[in-house]
């Protein structure tokens, strides 16, 4: 389960978590794009002019201060301890294609734990939701003795697994299936049918996915519910913050909350201020504070603050002219290679009521570097500090933020009469930051 002990209902739960939400909304509850221009920094009530945060010896947990303290009270309350993941030293990825050390670990994983469910029900054909390029699919051909039927929407990807197969993995044409289809709530018709003309003697269908992006978790969920023939579900949700909006607005969101009992909650609490793409980028970001310098986050998150800070002080926008708009990596935190680099990067165009695209172009204004490092001088030590200590904080606030948002899609399977069902962390965090897997089963088997 992901009910953190101490609560016995989810409704406390969720309770609970908004007056969290109501007490700490200045550490989250907008891009942190704007951490300057909301002055969300001045809201850390932390005197921390004798604190090297930046020491290596450095534990936020460890100091005396009741600020920190009662926010860690209050995270606690709120924090669901998952059993550690255990390294299978027998396990291998045994497709033979040149994948990055995490895609071969998850893959591998992922494998295992379908296989272990699917023998505990009666199920022999495994449905992959966004199959890639297929290596899922073939990895579970090599390991098991189930049929996959592998669906993917990317016209390119789907072309791709059949070519692939057809060159390195002919034994598995009888046993994996391709098919390109576009998955929505409704797909459970027509996968009945892909199974059924593929592989009609199936016993039973599992239904999987790896990086389930944005409402493609959700989807699969209530494709579970409606289809007789699917017996289990173990899929692997990402990009939370992905989540499709509602009419296109940005307030609410089609699939979040997800069951009745967050969604009266939330209406009861004035909840859904707080359930924002904020806070579901926050749900999302992987814990990085220990594979990367502080210093190194301190400085990303304030140099892009305070082109956000120029920005509103001229009541322009930034939109980026190329996917990396900053060379982070080659700046060694010098803000006034950043600002050149940024130039470069990002267009500046005035905020004007019902402008369109093409004129767009007529609005676009020059960055002044200097009033750039103007603005950058201007910030002092207690600044940086704060920044390290808002990075810091966010960092111990995602796993809770996330836990909220797979929490409710467990409830919303109970409220619809799946009690077997949890998440379970089947890859190694470290490697794999999105580490958890929803495993769900309409039968009672007893080994969730």
């Amino acid at each position: 389960m992901a009910l953190p002990t101490g609560f016995e209902e989810p409704d406390e739960y969720f309770e609970e978590f908004f007056n969290f939400l109501h007490k700490y909304e200045y550490l989250f509850n907008f891009p942190n794009t704007d951490l300057l221009v909301n002055n969300a920094l001045d809201k850390i009530e932390l005197d921390c002019e004798d604190i090297n945060m930046f020491s290596d010896n450095f534990e936020i947990r460890k100091t005396n201060f009741e600020y920190l303290t009662d926010i860690f009270e209050n995270l606690d309350k709120l924090t669901v301890k998952y059993d550690e993941f255990i390294e299978n030293e027998n396990l291998e990825f045994m497709v033979d294609v040149p994948l990055s050390t995490k895609k071969k670990h998850e893959i591998a994983y992922l494998a295992k734990e379908i296989e272990n469910v699917c023998k505990t029900i009666e199920c022999d054909t495994i449905v992959d939701f966004g199959s890639g390029l297929g290596y899922l699919d073939e990895q579970l051909f090599k390991t098991s003795d189930f049929n996959v039927l592998g669906l993917e929407c990317n016209e390119a990807n789907y072309v791709g697994a059949k070519k692939r197969q057809r060159k390195y993995h002919v034994e598995s044409i009888q046993r994996v299936k391709y098919i390109k289809h576009t998955i929505n709530t409704e797909s459970y018709r027509n996968i009945k049918e892909f199974v059924d003309d593929k592989f009609p003697d199936c016993k039973g269908v599992c239904i999987t996915g790896l990086h389930a992006c944005a409402d493609l978790t959700v989807d699969a969920i209530n494709i579970f519910l409606k289809m007789e023939q699917a017996g289990a579900l173990v899929i692997m949700p990402c990009c939370y913050h992905r989540i499709i909006a509602e009419n296109g607005r940005n307030c609410r969101f089609k699939n979040f909350p997800l069951s009745k009992t967050l969604k009266e909650v939330c209406e009861k609490n004035n909840g859904f201020k707080f359930l924002t793409v904020p806070f579901l980028r926050l749900a999302t970001q992987p814990p990085n504070v220990e594979d990367a310098k502080l210093e190194d986050l301190v400085f990303n998150l304030l140099a892009r603050a305070v082109l956000q800070a120029y920005a509103s002080k001229h009541n322009c926008k930034l939109k980026r002219t190329k996917r990396k708009a900053v060379r982070l990596k080659t700046l060694e935190n010098n803000f006034e290679a950043y600002a050149v680099d940024a130039v470069k990067g990002f267009k500046l165009i005035r905020n004007v009521n019902g402008q369109t695209d093409e004129a767009a172009k007529d609005l676009e204004e020059k960055i002044d570097n200097e009033e750039l490092f103007s603005i950058w001088r201007q910030m002092n030590q207690v600044t940086f500090k704060k920044a390290a200590i808002f990075v810091l904080l966010q960092n111990s606030m995602q796993p809770v933020f996330e836990n909220l948002v797979l929490y409710d899609r467990l409830v919303y399977l109970h409220e619809n009469g799946i009690e077997n069902c949890t998440f379970n962390k089947i890859v190694n965090a470290k490697i794999s930051p999105r580490c958890l897997a929803l495993v769900a089963c309409k039968v009672q088997t007893g080994k969730f």
